[in-house]
């Protein structure tokens, strides 16, 4: 996942999102039922449908083996070992309670409710660090100080994930969503996910590579193909999206185990977590160092190429970065311990 984001003004879509029906329905106010909670939980705010998949408890491999690490060295001549550090070493995660993963990025449309609601400014229009976000215009990288999610320099609709978001913008749409959905379970809050938590919704017990499986197919998610211009792409592949895709547009072939959307591509999502190495051969609801000026990215984006889209890829950015290939979703769940 590349630390400034790309984007020009010629994305569109031409994909036709597959529909998935599922069974819907909200939870009581105060708790869990008797029975076990809903597969799926739909939140309103306000003419716009957030949906939220439930993910139960298990257990996976987290991270890359040596052996994944050797042949992602052979078969990228220019790619050095201590990029993929981070990934490893590979080790046994538990996650033991369920939560709710966002079935989609957030969107425009979505993030539009809440800035209408509050008033919000993003960091990008506000100036933290420095005015505007990275894009990728005329064939480079640009900090374009007019950039924002308003206007990330390529065309979006409200179905399209919102990008131009800090980690800070991240949370501050929980805390709204928090005092939106009044009948969430008592104790559970809205946030966003442990990396964990992430790796987990993406590749499943099955510890898939891919959220799909262990198999390259570049048809199944939005990366840097031949109409993204990054000169890294694809020159091969046509995904249907020069740029962001409508949320679910690669759905269900491209869904995880758990019938996640675009956990591999589109936009790269924030993590609660600061960066730092695993600490553990084995962990349980792992929450990341106390300390550290870095938060985590998970899922690489349109314009990161297939080996950056990988489910167990980490990326480190300062909390207030942003660029027109961030986003993030969230979850449902108990507050990370």
């Amino acid at each position: 996942m590349r630390p400034i984001g790309n984007g020009s003004g010629s994305g569109v879509c031409l994909l036709v999102r597959a529909a998935t029906v599922l069974v819907t329905g909200l939870l009581p106010p105060m708790a869990l039922p008797a029975e076990g909670p809903q597969k799926e939980r739909k939140v309103d705010l306000g003419g716009v449908t957030m949906s939220f998949i439930l993910v139960p408890p298990g257990a996976f491999k987290m991270g890359t083996s040596n052996e994944e690490i050797g042949a992602l060295l052979a078969k990228h001549p220019g790619l050095r070992r201590e990029f993929l550090a981070g990934e490893s070493p590979l080790h046994k995660v538990t996650i033991s309670r369920s939560f709710y993963m966002g079935q989609h990025e957030v969107t425009v449309g979505q993030f539009r409710r809440f800035v209408e609601a509050t008033g919000y400014k993003t960091d990008a229009e506000r100036g933290v660090r420095f005015r505007g976000a990275g894009v990728y215009a005329d064939g480079k990288k640009e900090l374009a100080p007019g950039a924002s999610w308003r206007n990330p320099y390529f065309k979006q609709a409200d179905d399209h994930p919102v990008v131009c978001m800090s980690w800070n913008d991240s949370r501050k749409f929980a805390e709204w969503l928090n005092g939106v959905d009044k009948g969430k379970p008592a104790g559970w809050v809205y946030r966003l996910p442990t990396e964990a938590e992430w790796e987990y919704a993406a590749r499943g017990p099955q510890s898939f590579i891919y959220p799909w499986g262990n198999t390259w197919d570049g048809h199944r998610c939005n990366f840097a193909d031949k109409t993204s211009g990054i000169p890294e792409g694809d020159k091969a592949t046509d995904d249907g999206c020069a740029r962001t895709a409508p949320v679910g547009s690669f759905s269900p072939k491209g869904d995880s185990p758990f019938g996640i959307c675009d956990m591999a591509g589109n936009v790269g999502e924030w993590c609660e977590d600061r960066h730092g190495p695993y600490a553990e051969p084995e962990q349980t609801d792992p929450v990341g160092p106390e300390t550290g000026e870095h938060r985590v990215l998970r899922g690489g984006s349109w314009g990161d190429s297939p080996r950056l889209v990988r489910a167990a890829v980490r990326c480190r950015c300062y909390f207030d970065i942003r660029c027109d290939a961030y986003g993030f979703r969230l979850v449902l769940g108990p507050e990370a311990r």
